[in-house]
C-alpha cells in the first residue's frame, strides 16, 4: 500500500501502478480475502479454535479443499495453528491441530485496504474496487460487541452503525433533519438517491422480544430481506442477513452483524 521507511517515518512512498511487483502481490492478496468460504473460515474459527475436520464439516467441503483454504490464510498471517487434545468421540484424547484467528488479525486486513484504497485513488482502479469489497466482506465478520449493519454498496461502503438504542429510522438524510424529539437514525448521503427521506423513513429497526427486527416505511423502493420483500410487519433479523433499499444502483445493501458469538 505505503513504503514507510522505519528510520524516517514520514518519508513515505505511494505505490502507483507502475509498481508491478506490488500489485501482482496485492491481486494475490484480494484473492485470497474475496473468497466467501475463506471468509465463513475465518468466522468460524474467530469464535473458538477448530480442527480441519470441524471446520470441513461446517463449511461442506472436503477435507483436503478445506486444507487447501487454510493454508493461504496462515500464508496472510491471519490464523495460526496450535497443538492440542481432540475432543471428538472418533478420536478422543489424540492430539490434533486447532486453527485459530490471530487476535486483531481482521481489523489489521481491514485498515490495510484503507489505507490502500485511500492513497491510490484513481491510480489502480480495478485493484481499489476489489480493495473495497474485500473490506466490506471483512467488516461483515468482524468481532463485535454489539448488533450492527455494514453497508456493501455505493459510497459508505465499509461504513459500520452500531446498533446502540431500541429503535432506528432508516433514511436519506435531508435538510434541517436534527432528529430532536424523534427516534434515532441511520443516515444515508444523497449518493442514496432511490432511498427515501428519514423523515418519513424507508424502514424501521426496533428491538421486539430480545430481536432486531426490519419493517417497511413509507418507501417506493421496497425493503427486501435475503431477497424476499418486507411489508409493514416486522421481519425478525438474524446474523448475516443481506438488506437491501431499493435494490437497484441508486439504492443500497446492508449485513446484518448481531454481535453475537457461538458462545453467546
Amino acid at each position: 500500500m505505503i513504503h514507510v521507511n522505519p528510520d524516517k517515518p514520514d518519508d513515505r512512498t505511494i505505490l502507483t501502478s507502475s509498481d508491478q511487483e506490488f500489485i501482482s502481490e496485492l491481486s494475490e492478496y484480494l484473492d485470497v480475502l474475496a473468497s466467501p468460504i475463506r471468509l465463513q473460515i475465518l468466522s468460524y474459527v474467530g469464535t473458538r479454535p477448530r480442527t480441519v475436520r470441524q471446520i470441513s464439516h461446517e463449511i461442506k467441503t472436503s477435507y483436503e479443499n478445506t486444507k487447501k483454504h487454510l493454508n493461504k490464510l496462515l500464508s496472510l498471517g491471519l490464523i495460526q495453528k496450535e497443538i492440542g487434545v481432540s475432543d471428538e468421540p472418533a478420536n478422543q484424547g489424540q492430539p490434533v491441530f486447532y486453527y485459530i484467528l490471530i487476535p486483531d488479525a481482521l481489523k489489521h486486513a481491514a485498515n490495510n485496504l484503507t489505507i490502500f484504497t485511500s492513497v491510490t485513488g484513481s491510480n489502480i482502479p480495478d485493484l481499489s474496487e476489489r480493495a473495497i469489497q474485500v473490506k466490506t466482506g471483512l467488516h461483515s465478520i468482524l468481532p463485535s460487541s454489539g448488533p450492527g449493519l455494514v453497508i456493501t454498496s455505493g459510497s459508505q461502503t465499509g461504513d459500520v452503525f452500531e446498533l446502540t438504542e431500541n429503535v432506528y429510522r432508516i433514511g436519506r438524510v435531508e435538510e434541517g433533519w436534527d432528529g430532536i424529539s424523534l427516534e434515532p437514525a441511520i443516515l444515508l448521503n444523497d449518493g442514496y438517491r432511490s432511498v427515501s427521506r428519514v423523515s418519513r423513513p424507508h424502514a424501521w429497526l426496533r428491538i421486539q422480544s430480545g430481536f432486531w427486527t426490519i419493517s417497511e416505511g413509507n418507501s417506493k423502493g421496497g425493503t427486501y430481506v435475503n431477497g424476499k420483500p418486507v411489508s409493514h410487519d416486522p421481519v425478525v433479523l438474524t446474523d448475516g442477513d443481506h438488506i437491501e433499499l431499493s435494490p437497484e444502483s441508486l439504492g443500497v445493501a446492508f449485513i446484518f452483524r448481531s454481535g453475537k458469538t457461538d458462545n453467546s
